[in-house]
């Protein structure tokens, strides 16, 4: 509102100052040109100086009403704390190296057997058959043998009657023959019979298969 009343008020001035010109040239004949020019300066330097007037008030004006100027606060800047890096160094396992040739022989065990089967010579039979069964049971150990030690049947099926006896008194490498007769079971199948000398030095055992002959139901 105060920029257009001055805008105004500075245009009423100035056709103010102009119409007087105007005027003093209509109303004075009998003045010279030199008198009428000095009038029109005249008039001219109160308008130039009225208009000064008129920007001063309107600069004065623009100033009280500009708002008051606040500084922007700047941000605040976070401090960001780093993680310490801890170095990773593999661990070395150390690699022990013996020298020297090779390494000892195991220790024999005092007390053990080993056993060979020498019949049935083929393990395949007819439901039925009959079966001579004959092991040789050896001391591997590097201890005797005393007399007693039992030779016993703990798994498998029943192809003999043959359960057990006790075992002689053996040396190291010394051996005794088991020999026992049996039969063949009646049904189609593989079977296993298992026996173990006492303290469990070795596990004799035998398996077989029982097959029906073809054109047999």
């Amino acid at each position: 509102m105060t920029n257009k009343t001055s805008a105004g008020s500075l245009r009423a001035l100035v056709l103010l100052a102009l119409g007087t010109t105007f005027l003093l040239g209509a109303c004075a004949p009998g003045m010279t040109p030199e008198q009428i020019q000095e009038l029109v300066q005249e008039s001219v330097a109160q308008t130039v100086e009225a208009q000064n007037q008129m920007g001063t008030s309107v600069a004065q004006t623009v100033e009280a009403m500009a708002p008051p100027s606040t500084a922007t606060p700047l941000p605040t800047l976070a401090v960001i704390n780093l993680p310490t890096l801890t170095p990773v160094v593999p661990t070395v396992t150390p690699f022990v190296y013996t020298s020297g040739g090779g390494g000892s022989k195991p220790k024999a065990a005092e007390y053990a057997c080993s056993f060979t089967e020498v019949k049935p010579r083929y393990n395949v039979f007819k439901p039925g058959d009959y079966i001579d069964f004959v092991w040789i049971i050896t001391n591997t150990g590097t201890k005797q043998w005393a007399s007693g030690l039992d030779l016993d049947f703990v798994s498998g099926t029943h192809i003999s009657p043959y359960v057990g006896q006790e075992m002689p008194a053996l040396k190291p490498d010394e051996r005794v023959t088991i020999s026992f007769e049996g039969n063949a079971p009646y049904e189609p199948g593989f079977y296993h019979m298992g026996f173990k000398v006492e303290g469990g030095l070795c596990f004799p055992f035998t398996d077989i298969e029982v097959i029906k002959p073809p054109g047999q139901g």
